[in-house]
């Protein structure tokens, strides 16, 4: 059982170091658009994230304005 448990604990520490790797690539390829790699056109990824992060906020203000 501990050598289950084990290897649980190692496939989600290498998941998540995979999925932390993607993430800074994604983040890493759009702040270098166009300067690194001139065929990629930079995305709305900042955009997208302050719009989502902010929509909360925005619906309790307007239900209080």
């Amino acid at each position: 059982m501990k050598l289950l448990f084990d290897n649980l604990f190692f496939l989600g520490a290498v998941i998540s170091v995979a999925g932390l790797a993607w993430g800074a690539w994604l983040v890493l390829r759009d702040s270098l658009a166009g300067t690194v790699f001139p065929s990629h056109k930079k995305s709305a990824l900042g955009a997208v994230l302050v719009a989502c992060l902010a929509y909360p906020f925005r619906k309790i203000a307007r239900v209080r304005a």
